[in-house]
């Protein structure tokens, strides 16, 4: 029966909806606009939105340097976006291994069900009918069903492949860019925090990464 397979093309579209991975990166930038990152820095947030929805709304605009908005610390939230994105692809990953294997059965199911059917039509009948007609269709019709359900099954498998492998890709490609957000912040402020390291101070009303207000 098809109910496993079922149940593998069900998750698959399950972990195709990224929109609360989305949500939390597009929250993530709206506290790196609060805090006033430089669109430079915050170029691979933007990157992973994009990589999750193109269609995701990642207008990126700190304001003027005299704005105060407060932002909401998201240095944290970076590193739960991370985490979260790394468990979804690795979920991915191991669904597809299962759709794989499952799609490995159906189709040496629907290979033997197929020599079945062949053997079901050699049958051989006689003339004085002694059963003989009833088991070779009775044969026929248990392989018939065997190829129809096998057939049922790789195609759902192959449903659930078409969603897994594009998200697979998707999910590698934003993960990556998460992990290149703390490398984009180091190297386009690494001044900064030398003069931060060495004792400086910045502008009493300046924004900075945490976001906190003034």
């Amino acid at each position: 029966m098809s109910g496993y397979e079922q149940q593998l093309l069900t998750r698959a579209e399950v972990l195709e909806d990224t929109g609360e991975l989305v949500d939390a990166v597009i929250a993530v930038l709206t506290s790196a606009q609060g805090a006033g990152v430089d669109p430079a820095a915050a170029a691979s947030l933007v990157a992973v939105a994009r990589a999750l929805n193109p269609a995701a709304g990642t207008g990126y605009d700190t304001g003027r340097s005299t704005d105060r908005r407060p932002g909401g610390g998201y240095r944290e939230a970076v590193s739960d976006a991370e985490d979260d994105a790394r468990d979804r692809l690795r979920e991915v990953q191991q669904l597809h291994e299962r759709v794989s294997a499952a799609a490995d059965a159906a189709r040496d199911d629907l290979a033997q069900a197929r020599f079945a059917l062949a053997a079901a039509y050699a049958l051989p009948v006689k003339d004085r009918c002694d059963g003989c007609h009833e088991i070779k269709q009775a044969a026929i019709m248990a392989a018939e069903t065997a190829i129809a359900d096998a057939q049922r099954r790789t195609g759902l498998c192959e449903a659930a492949a078409e969603i897994l492998d594009p998200l697979a890709q998707r999910l590698a490609a934003a993960l990556g860019r998460l992990r290149q957000v703390p490398a984009d912040l180091g190297e386009f402020y690494q001044l900064v925090y030398e003069f931060i390291r060495k004792g400086g101070k910045l502008p009493a009303y300046g924004r900075w990464l945490e976001g906190t207000s003034t």
